[in-house]
């Protein structure tokens, strides 16, 4: 069993004690939704918790672009809001920090917490940076509208940062969804079902202290695959992801990455 970077976990850990939800009889295909649900109303709080936020540019009070925020192509910062918390995705270490709207339009940060990895020189600025940002209250104004929207955040110091909205699953669905676990095998889908997305994959579950349990489903092909998710070559992995039921005359399952759970070298 090999040690993952961040993002994926070799040992299940505590995170794994909600139970994994079996899929049904559903078509399972790519996660791609039904309908446009994004919010209509651009409301500074629902708005926020909405989408995955994509840094696009950033300036300092002399309008100079603040480079450390752009480390690399492979490391695009952004950030996502949930349960009054806010984290940095994109970068080396896990930054988060607790916020409540002030007022219509100000968001007021709790001290930042990070991992202490280390990081290579661009990483570790880009780290430092954005961390150093989110502090203090920041001036919050949503441009756009619902279907791309603009979220620019500035500091008191002059610094402004815009980032672009792009759905959570959650918001595109309809609903939270449901957490399940599939193994996925480095073998290739054979038959009808085989395509580019297509994966093999069998169902795992784990009881309330994230142990394994019960028996694995059967080895099936998921033809659309699972969104945000690339096989490792060689390896047979188990994933964590959401699990998101469309409805209709003939309900669509889809899957969407969260983290991987478990890797060992395919058998």
């Amino acid at each position: 069993m090999r040690v993952p970077g961040p993002g994926r976990l070799s040992l299940l850990t505590a995170a794994l004690c909600l139970a994994a939800c079996s899929p049904g009889s559903p078509t399972e295909t790519t996660a791609q939704p039904a309908a446009e649900t994004a919010p209509v109303a651009m409301e500074l709080g629902p708005t926020l918790l909405a989408y995955h936020w994509r840094l696009e540019s950033a300036a300092d009070a002399g309008g100079q672009a603040i480079a450390a925020l752009f480390p690399g192509p492979g490391n695009l910062l952004g950030l996502e809001f949930a349960s009054g918390r806010l984290g940095v995705t994109g970068g080396c270490n896990r930054i988060g920090a607790g916020f409540q709207l002030v007022e219509v339009s100000k968001l007021q940060l709790g001290p930042a917490t990070s991992t202490m990895m280390g990081c290579p020189p661009p990483l570790a600025a880009a780290d430092e940076a954005i961390a150093s940002f989110l502090s203090g209250t920041l001036q919050a104004e949503l441009q756009g509208d619902a279907g791309a929207p603009v979220l620019r955040l500035a500091a008191v110091d002059g610094r402004v940062l815009d980032f672009s909205g792009t759905p959570t699953p959650e918001t595109r669905f309809g609903g939270p969804g449901t957490l399940a676990f599939l193994e996925v095998s480095p073998e290739p889908c054979e038959g009808p079902a085989a395509s580019a997305t297509c994966l093999k994959v069998r169902d795992r579950n784990f009881d309330e202290h994230g142990l394994r349990s019960g028996e694995p489903g059967e080895w099936r092909a998921l033809p659309g695959g699972i969104e945000g998710y690339a096989t490792s070559p060689g390896q047979q992995e188990v994933v964590r992801a959401k699990r998101f039921e469309t409805a209709g005359a003939e309900p669509v399952v889809h899957f969407v990455f969260d983290m991987v759970v478990e890797s060992v070298t395919g058998q």
